[in-house]
């Protein structure tokens, strides 16, 4: 296996570094040695500043190699294994027992305080073993008491603790929430967006606006290439750490292009234009066909206040590994974008990488979807958020009404869920399937709040489309399944308590029935594609393409129309333009707080 390191001058790779692996994990049991697991990103600045500090210290590098069992992990590669050992940033450096057991850990270590550390835990092992695993045992199953999950009704209280527990974090003076660092986090934008569009609450209106331009007007937006640094270490969104990922670019430009739609005259349409730009420019692999995983911090190049400028210096490194889930979470931002501004440059660009996420990394033997597409990358199969976001992504593409065949893309997905990851005692979905002998922590499943969400709304919408209540009800549990823990999660059940509210709505589906060269249809689309009701679902019917469908359904095939559905109710047919706004004016009036 090839580990990347800093770009610049360093000695990290003289320590002999393993893989993640029931093998590394083994050889420390029968070294009786403790483990060192280093987690890493290509992107990050300070694991580049520990592999030249460090890492290429004379003594750290001896004291590695001779008493311990030293594995590294790349992030970004690894999710599953990052949630486990994470120590509150990266890198992150966790001191481990031959089983996988955290002993010690940490973030950046400076080179003296990481040599005293390896003598201290190395001799804790030698002399004190047996304390330590009492020890490690009692934290162990406090652990697990504390992850028992305890299932329960849902009801509009999550909704509004949650949105009430957000309200209280929001800084009114700078816009978003905390104080510093301040992070995007755009999927607790989505929800605030989705409560503003259920309820029309103006002061969520206020927080959204303050919030989108701050960022947007601020250091932690590259205002000469595009795209958002991954977060600002001041309140005000000044001194970012500048790296700049696809994961947090897709999912801010899908909300900048939902905002637009919802706030046509707040100008975000630039933003949404500028972020592509970047995207298109440094990310976009056109022999792929899909989108690098990040650039590289570099402080001095995004200094340079001029493209002439930075034109003299080398852009910083882009990481051309391609990533499953975030492909799927540009494709979503990208089809996002094209109902916003209308670009079908940006439509096709969007199934340009649905399709190359089919062809490359969906592997069609062992029916299993890859996580990444380079060295191990077909042995991390299966993870919760890919087959999430690709679920929602496939839904997005069938809604464009140009492409019926992703809503079997989207059931694939769906059955992936169920059959691979479903917890099916308590509810929701793990995060990555059950791999006997899996070594350390990784034997644990998880089930990733935010990722459940996801998976749940995909679910829902996926039932309202497919007519298949089976669908719904998977939803369902997972979604009880953490109405006894949402509250742990503090600001990042966000995205569940969103999904929670769908859940709780009567499902909205617009069906447009026409060939699809009929001016009318496409007048009725177009319309209905403008509907910003967070809990509706889309049809676009084709007489003959979609014979099947259209019977299911029970609309006539003969008459160009739309259909306005609540529920199990639907409206007479429709077949202009103020009358399908009127009816769908009306059904959101069906979003009433239950008080």
């Amino acid at each position: 296996m090839t580990f990347r390191f800093s770009p610049r001058p360093n000695r990290a790779a003289e320590i002999g570094w393993r893989p993640w692996s029931e093998k590394a994990f083994q050889e420390a049991q029968v070294a009786d040695k403790p483990v060192l697991l280093a987690i890493s990103a290509v992107w990050c600045h300070w694991c580049h500043v520990m592999d030249e500090t460090s890492y290429s210290d004379p003594e750290v590098i001896r004291l590695i190699n001779e008493r311990y069992v030293p594995i590294r992990v790349d992030n970004d590669e690894r999710p599953d294994v990052n949630r486990r050992y994470n120590m509150g940033g990266w890198p992150t450096t966790a001191f481990l027992t031959p089983d996988g057991e955290i002993v010690h850990g940490g973030t950046y270590v400076p080179p003296d305080a990481m040599r005293s550390y390896l003598g201290q835990v190395a001799d804790l092992w030698s002399t004190q073993r047996s304390d330590l695993a009492q020890r490690l045992a009692e934290l162990r199953e406090k652990e697990n008491d504390a992850r028992a999950s305890n299932p329960g009704d849902l009801t509009f209280q999550i909704v509004d603790q949650v949105g009430s527990l957000v309200r209280g974090q929001y800084d009114p003076q700078f816009g978003g929430f905390g104080r510093e660092p301040k992070f995007p986090q755009p999927r607790l934008l989505r929800f605030l967006l989705d409560e503003h569009r259920r309820f029309g609450y103006p002061e969520i209106a206020t927080m959204l606006h303050r919030t989108l331009t701050l960022m947007a007007g601020s250091g932690m937006y590259d205002h000469i290439e595009g795209g958002f640094f991954r977060y600002a270490t001041t309140r005000g969104w000044e001194m970012p750490h500048y790296e700049k990922m696809l994961e947090d670019n897709a999912e801010l430009l899908a909300i900048y292009s939902e905002a637009h739609r919802t706030f046509p005259t707040a100008g975000y349409d630039r933003v949404v234009r500028d972020v592509i730009r970047w995207m298109d420019t440094v990310l976009w692999q056109p022999e792929k066909k899909l989108w690098s995983g990040s650039q590289d911090a570099d402080e001095h190049y995004y200094l340079l206040d001029s493209k002439e400028e930075r034109a003299k210096h080398d852009a910083p490194f882009v990481d051309r590994t391609v990533y499953t889930g975030w492909n799927a979470l540009a494709a979503s931002a990208y089809w996002a974008a094209w109902r916003a501004i209308g670009d079908d440059t940006v439509e096709a660009r969007a199934h340009e990488a649905m399709g190359s996420i089919a062809r490359a990394l969906w592997d069609t033997q062992t029916k299993s979807l890859r996580h990444f597409d380079a060295g191990d990358g077909a042995k991390v199969v299966d993870l919760l958020g890919d087959v999430a976001a690709d679920l929602t992504a496939s839904l997005d593409a069938y809604e464009t009404g140009l492409h019926p065949g992703a809503l079997g893309g989207a059931t694939r997905m769906a059955l992936t869920l169920r059959d691979r990851l479903e917890d099916r005692d308590a509810g929701g979905f793990f995060d990555a399937p059950e791999k006997p002998g899996e070594p350390g922590r990784l034997s644990r499943r998880e089930r990733p709040i935010e990722d459940n969400a996801l998976a749940a709304e995909g679910l829902l919408r996926l039932a309202a489309l497919s007519g298949e209540d089976e669908w719904r009800e998977l939803a369902l549990r997972a979604l009880r399944g953490f109405v006894g823990e949402y509250r742990q999660w503090g600001q990042f059940a966000a995205s569940y308590a969103n999904a929670v509210a769908r859940a709780l709505a009567e499902p909205l589906l617009v069906t447009v029935v026409g060939p699809a060269d009929d001016v009318l249809a496409s007048t009725l689309w177009r319309r209905v594609r403008a509907t910003i009701d967070p809990a509706s679902s889309l049809h676009r019917l084709e007489p003959e393409r979609d014979a099947e469908t259209l019977a299911r359904l029970g609309f006539p095939s003969d008459r160009v129309a739309a259909y306005v559905c609540i529920g199990t109710v639907c409206s007479a047919p429709i077949a202009d333009e103020a009358s399908l706004g009127r009816a769908l004016d009306e059904a959101s009036r069906r979003h009433t707080h239950p008080d």
